[in-house]
């Protein structure tokens, strides 16, 4: 994949687990997601109604099962297959929690990007928290604070995040 800009981040507390889960992903924001991991098919809606605004936290609540109707698919399946898990440094600047579970898309090679921009709420001008990849385990990724010196992304500044 090289590069990602995210265009929405979806935040969700499943309820057996502790740790904020986050969803990074590059396209239109969806309605629904199955979080298939960690031993679990839970089922996610959005909690918010319409178009999603850049760099704001898309809230999700978990949904029982047996409320969801069979025929209505989720938008976004988050599996292993298509989703790395990811750890990032400074992420209570970025996603509201110190320790966040974070799932980054994969390529069609099954790699996670080299580099990771996360929206920034902006009302002037997008903006974004830049990552880089430091290493890649067989549990996740682990991705740091971008070099100041690096290029600025196109369409938009970077703020690097506070430590």
């Amino acid at each position: 994949m090289g590069e990602m800009t995210a265009t929405a981040v979806l935040m969700m507390l499943p309820r057996r687990a502790r740790t904020p889960v986050a969803v990074l992903i590059d396209g239109p924001v969806p309605s629904s997601l199955r979080l298939d991991v960690f031993g679990g098919r839970e089922l996610f809606v959005r909690m918010r109604r319409g178009p999603g605004a850049h760099g704001v936290a898309e809230p999700y609540r978990e949904q029982p099962r047996d409320d969801f109707p069979v025929e209505s698919d989720p938008a976004v399946v988050v599996d292993p297959g298509r989703f790395e898990q990811a750890r990032f440094a400074c992420s209570a600047s970025v996603f509201g929690a110190t320790d966040v579970v974070v799932f980054v898309p994969l390529d069609a090679d099954g790699a996670p990007p080299s580099r990771v921009r996360v929206p920034i709420p902006s009302l002037d001008r997008p903006s974004w928290h830049e990552f880089e990849l430091v290493s890649r385990t067989r549990m996740e990724c682990r991705y740091r604070v971008a070099d100041k010196s690096d290029a600025v992304p196109t369409g938009g500044s970077r703020a690097l995040s506070a430590l």
